[in-house]
């Protein structure tokens, strides 16, 4: 056969193949028109808003143009590249995916090679026993006799962060982020690794450096394109054995909890931190867990129990101690940056604040692990921080067996459930005047359903309680020192970055830190 048959061949072998890749695209795009759910139509490759898939929008923005357009609609469908999502909007079906039916729902979409990304095997991306497993194991670290031990540690943190700050309150322009990470940073590695962080002081430590990579937007970062395909496509990155931590952060990370375990478990060293707990885990090297399995069809369905193993490796260890990184520092100090700018901005709210935080700590004599349960107001404006800037955008869920909804919505097993926080924190039936920062608004418990910025049910983020007192303990101190000015340089709107994994300011938070001993 001359070469030219083979390039005819394959030529025609070519083209079939995408005639057949086009075919079975378009016929996924009448997944939800074939079975009369409302939804917002694709282009061709770039989903329902091809803004958010090109990064021209941040997906928090992208999502909540097609959250208005499926106004009046509890359910909707839309496409994420070429996969179907449906959107939950309605704050009763939401509280029943995450609560009430939470068994229908109980794992998320994404799924982990761990022989290519050890390090994927944490509570965020693990499904079925192996998380309901863990998630019960670990969540006694944040009960509140650990937290009043870690928050000594906290506010050791937060001396040294009040040094750092000390030499930036001098009236100038200053974009605090960095400095926030870094506190962040020196939290967690203490807490979670049962190390003293360095970072506040030396902004080019080895766990900086690492979270910069991980997160940092100013380069190119491709950190974001890949969570795209993860969640959009997420068998072909499997397929592909894309690794989803650079190369050298995964072996950092490796390393340094390998030392940690290793030295805890040769000198009997204990404290009352992550690591013990996790050491605790490793107790027994195989874990068997029994679940119960709906066999059968509709007219022969029994009960059948499975036992499943699940051996518990010092990888999967130090994969908790991970997420305990990525989850904490990132979402912390974002917050911290959104917060210090409203106060700035919102005067009032400023002052109201620093009189609580000031009359508390004169009532405790310090700012005590007690002392920080007195500070409704200061809770109120973190509250209010959280809803219009949610640091993580979106919840997703995948369905784990068939569910009805009350307006007759089948929704079977395998399919894709998102539910867009940014969207219903900034929707005006659920909160009047959303883009308004108010406090006050939190005077009443929000609906159920309405306010998520950490989830809730039983896959609420396990890390809630030491986030919020992480946040309370330096916003405190802060308050009690300094005063902040909304600089000049900020824009007239806080645009979001679409190049960032968490929700965040495109260009910057600037204020002006003054001290108050200056100022009196």
């Amino acid at each position: 056969m001359s070469w030219q048959d083979w390039l005819m061949l394959a030529t025609i072998a070519a083209l079939s193949l995408l005639g057949l890749a086009y075919y079975t695209i378009k016929k996924l795009y009448r997944h939800f028109e074939d079975r009369n759910i409302p939804y917002i139509k694709p282009k061709f490759l770039l989903g329902s808003d091809p803004d958010g898939v090109l990064f021209r929008l941040h997906v928090c923005d992208s999502w909540d143009n097609i959250y208005k357009k499926l106004e009046g609609k509890p359910i909707g469908g839309f496409f994420q590249t070429v996969l179907p999502f449906l959107m939950v909007r309605d704050p009763e079906y939401i509280h029943q995916v995450l609560i009430s039916s939470f068994d229908h729902f109980f794992d998320r979409n994404f799924l982990i090679d761990e022989e290519v990304n050890p390090l994927d095997a944490h509570l965020f991306l693990l499904r079925g026993n192996k998380w309901r497993y863990l998630r019960n194991k670990l969540s006694p670290i944040f009960s509140s006799g650990k937290l009043r031990w870690m928050f000594d540690e906290m506010d050791h943190c937060g001396d040294i962060f009040l040094e750092c700050i000390d030499k930036l309150a001098d009236g100038k322009d200053r974009d605090i982020l960095d400095e926030l990470a870094r506190y962040a940073t020196d939290v967690i590695e203490s807490c979670a690794f049962g190390l003293e962080g360095d970072s506040i002081k030396n902004p080019n430590s080895k766990m900086r450096q690492v979270g910069r990579d991980l997160f940092d937007t100013s380069k190119f970062n491709l950190s974001q394109f890949f969570f795209l395909l993860r969640f959009s496509i997420p068998r072909l990155l499997i397929w592909l054995k894309v690794p989803s931590v650079p190369s050298h952060a995964k072996n950092f990370f490796c390393t340094t909890m390998s030392d940690v375990l290793e030295y805890r478990r040769k000198t009997g060293f204990q404290r009352k931190d992550f690591v013990q707990l996790l050491l605790q885990l490793k107790d027994k090297e195989i874990v068997e867990i029994n679940s119960n399995y709906d066999v059968g069809d509709e007219k022969g369905k029994h009960e059948e129990t499975v036992t499943e193993k699940i051996e518990i490796t010092d990888l999967l260890l130090v994969a908790q101690s991970f997420v305990f990184f990525v989850a904490g520092f990132e979402t912390t100090s974002r917050t911290l940056h959104f917060l210090i700018h409203q106060l700035a901005e919102h005067q009032e709210f400023q002052k109201r604040a620093r009189k609580e935080v000031l009359d508390i700590k004169a009532k405790h004599g310090r700012f005590s692990y007690d002392a920080l349960k007195d500070m409704k107001f200061l809770n109120k404006c973190i509250a209010e921080t959280l809803r219009m800037y949610p640091p993580v955008a979106m919840l997703n869920r995948e369905c784990t067996k068939d569910f009805t909804f009350q307006d007759g919505t089948l929704i079977k097993k395998g399919e894709q459930i998102v539910i867009p926080i940014y969207s219903i924190h900034r929707d005006p039936r659920y909160f009047p005047d959303p883009l308004k920062y108010n406090p006050d608004r939190f005077e009443v418990d929000p609906q159920n359903g309405t306010y998520l910025p950490f989830g809730d049910g039983p896959r609420i983020c396990i890390g809630k309680r030491f986030a919020i007192v992480e946040i309370k303990i330096i916003m405190a101190r802060l308050l009690e020192r300094y005063w902040f000015e909304l600089s000049p340089l900020n824009g007239e709107k806080i645009e979001i970055d679409p190049w960032s994994l968490i929700v965040s300011s495109k260009k910057g938070l600037w204020v002006k830190i003054h001290k108050l001993t200056d100022l009196k």
